[in-house]
């Protein structure tokens, strides 16, 4: 047995849990706050099994910190004990239970190991491989607990101020804060992500008034500022700990423009704050899982630092347990947003083993979806649903084009999953009757675009809308052409305010070529916040917007979250439009790399393509490209140049 012996559970249990306990955390104004849609729990009992072939007579244990027994040669025993086996055959069950946590348990014996290659059952007898992660390889180790890591921190600047003291950490932050000595008297604890926020106890989210008895180690929170007073007025020693997953960038982006460096690297610094047990939405105010969030996430992890197993448990986590009731955090789209996410994960991945584990999920998500369609076969709100989109300007009082386009792509990402699986279906035709429909209900010939809805009379046209249909391809290149003129180059057409959907329209944009209005635009938008003293990506940006004016939003005076993941846009952009590289077949065993300087004089882009990375370099008299990974052919110039790895290709321009 070569594999490393850890900690083994029923598959998905370990991110159900966490997502649990992540749903229950958020604290907003003084009040907890547990998030809105059914979260699924772990199982509450289940069966594991592995049989061994042991060369010589030994003796393993049990390391568990649930409850239950272990069955061992026919005998049965407790778990947490040492347990003899005899040389040959050797057939093992644990069966475990555990009320508060999730099950789980560790054997490393020299013959008899917990790795991945073990099943288990939720008592039902329909075995599946179990899940495991590389953090839990010790005896001593509990999963239950996050495997984070943390770094001291100090403030870079503080003051006296309102009967108290105010700590600049000179940029956001997650993380905790540590009290030296209990409380004597009541003592106030603002967090802010501006100072103004930190300043005013009324209206910041995250505050709270501490008494004695109370926990000298507060819970992890987002900050910049820290506001700290106390009502004798003395000093209060505390410590502050970021928390933070270890992961390495691969990518890098550097040009002629010093702004663009500074926009890629407060955009990673965003991504890194938000990327945790899963990707949240943001560090602050939610700090929840939001598929449509997700979603944007999993695109910039592929282009950042390549790591599937936030992506994984992501995707588990929303999937959560069948059967469902409402879409994934109540919202239409983002249920359709997540069956699109399993498809691409496993193009980029070629990942099976995972597809199998969530397969009857996934299934069981599009039969709702289904479920909920209308006679036409069309999305439209049910009680309970949230037509969401975007934040912006789209009608949503019909039965709204954007959500029939998210919908053409899942039954298109159903086709090619169950095609993957082995199952016959009728996806592909689904798909063709509806793109079918889409063009008779809501394409406007004489403008040459789609419309929000065609049961409405207003024939409201929006970007948001027309976005997705480059997006997804829903349409060809030449209709993409004109939907760029038409609506894209459109002042009339309110523009989008979100980095969420702003990405989308740029990614729009970038297909059909227009490569410059996405970098200037970086420089207008991400550059606005930047110059405004951001340390990390908005929620949203108005820069026609003045002082605290920035801080508000849902009509609360800080509810924007300052540090949001789906600000992070620019590392795909950059990395996807400029260094121009795009896996072409399944797990990026072929690629093609067609680097586009646009306005800038020259760049240098590192992307990472799964456990390979792609150098390139291009300047004004030739592009060089330098990867580790086979099967990539360079564009340029008109001319295709295979580059066989680790062999630098130059083309003089």
């Amino acid at each position: 047995m070569n594999e490393k012996a850890r900690w083994i559970w029923l598959s998905g249990d370990f991110e159900l849990y966490h997502h649990m306990l992540l749903s229950c955390r958020r604290q907003e104004l003084g009040v907890d706050y547990p998030c809105a849609w059914r979260v699924a729990r772990p199982e509450l009992t289940g069966v594991f099994y592995k049989r061994f072939d042991v060369p010589e007579d030994g003796t393993f244990h049990v390391y568990s910190h649930s409850k239950g027994y272990v069955t061992s040669a026919g005998i049965r025993y407790p778990v947490n004990t040492d347990i003899p086996y005899k040389k040959g055959k050797l057939e093992i069950e644990v069966c475990l239970y555990d009320i508060e946590g999730f099950l789980s348990f560790f054997i490393d014996d020299k013959f008899v190991k917990t790795d991945s290659s073990w099943t288990g059952s939720c008592a039902d007898r329909l075995w599946m491989p179990v899940g495991c992660e590389p953090a839990y390889f010790s005896a001593t180790d509990d999963p239950k607990k996050f495997p984070f890591e943390y770094e001291s921190i100090s403030p870079v600047a503080k003051r006296k101020i309102n009967g108290g003291t105010l700590y600049d950490f000179g940029k956001e932050y997650f993380g905790k804060i540590i009290f030296e000595n209990d409380f004597t008297n009541e003592t106030t604890l603002i967090y802010g992500e501006s100072e103004n926020e930190a300043l005013d106890f009324e209206n910041a989210i995250v505050r709270e008034k501490l008494l004695k008895g109370d926990s000298k180690e507060r819970p992890s929170r987002a900050f910049r500022y820290i506001f700290i007073s106390d009502e004798s007025g003395r000093k209060i020693p505390f410590t502050a700990q970021y928390e933070y997953l270890p992961i390495k960038d691969i990518a890098k982006f550097e040009c002629d423009r010093e702004i663009v460096k500074k926009i890629w690297d407060v955009s990673a610094y965003t991504f890194h704050l938000n990327s945790r047990e899963f990707y949240l939405d943001g560090i602050k105010r939610d700090r929840w899982v939001w598929s449509g969030d997700a979603y944007q996430s999993f695109i910039i992890n592929r282009y950042l630092y390549a790591e599937p197993s936030i992506t994984k448990r992501t995707i588990t986590a929303l999937l959560g347990k069948p059967e469902y009731h409402c879409h994934i955090n109540t919202i239409n789209d983002y249920s359709a947003f997540l069956i699109i996410a399993v498809w691409d994960y496993y193009f980029a991945t070629a990942d099976k083993a995972f597809v199998k584990s969530v397969w009857s999920k996934v299934k069981a998500l599009c039969q709702f979806i289904i479920s909920r369609l209308d006679e036409k076969g069309y999305v439209v709100r049910r009680d309970g649903d949230w037509i969401f989109i975007d934040w912006g300007d789209v009608e949503k009082s019909g039965t709204l084009c954007a959500e029939q386009i998210l919908l053409w792509q899942a039954y298109n990402s159903m086709a090619r999953l169950c095609e993957l699986m082995g199952e016959e279906n009728n996806y592909n035709a689904l798909a063709k009757m509806l793109k079918e429909k889409i063009y008779k209900d809501y394409y406007n010939e004489e403008k040459q675009c789609f419309i929000d809805c065609y049961d409405t009379d207003s024939g409201h046209i929006s970007r948001q809308t027309n976005v997705l249909a480059i997006l997804f391809d829903f349409v060809g290149i030449d209709e993409a052409q004109k939907i760029r003129k038409n609506i894209l180059d459109n002042d009339s057409i309110t523009p989008i305010t979100t980095p969420y959907f702003k990405l989308y329209e740029l990614i729009a944009r970038c297909k059909c070529g227009d490569i410059e209005t996405m970098q200037r635009y970086l420089e207008e938008y991400w550059g606005g916040m930047l110059s405004l003293g951001a340390t990390s990506v908005w929620e949203q940006y108005d820069p026609m917007a003045e002082g605290e004016k920035h801080y508000g939003m849902y009509g609360k005076k800080y509810d924007k979250s300052l540090c949001h993941a789906w600000g992070s846009g620019p590392i795909y952009l950059l990395g996807r439009f400029c260094a121009g590289v795009k896996s072409t077949s399944l797990g990026g065993k072929t690629f093609t790399v067609s680097p586009a300087k646009g306005i800038y004089k020259n760049f240098s882009a590192v992307v990472p393509l799964n456990d390979k990375k792609i150098a390139v370099e291009y300047s004004e008299n030739s592009i060089s490209v330098l990867t580790d990974a086979e099967g990539g052919t360079l564009l340029a110039g008109g001319k295709e140049y295979p580059m066989p790895a680790n062999e630098k290709i130059t083309i003089e321009l």
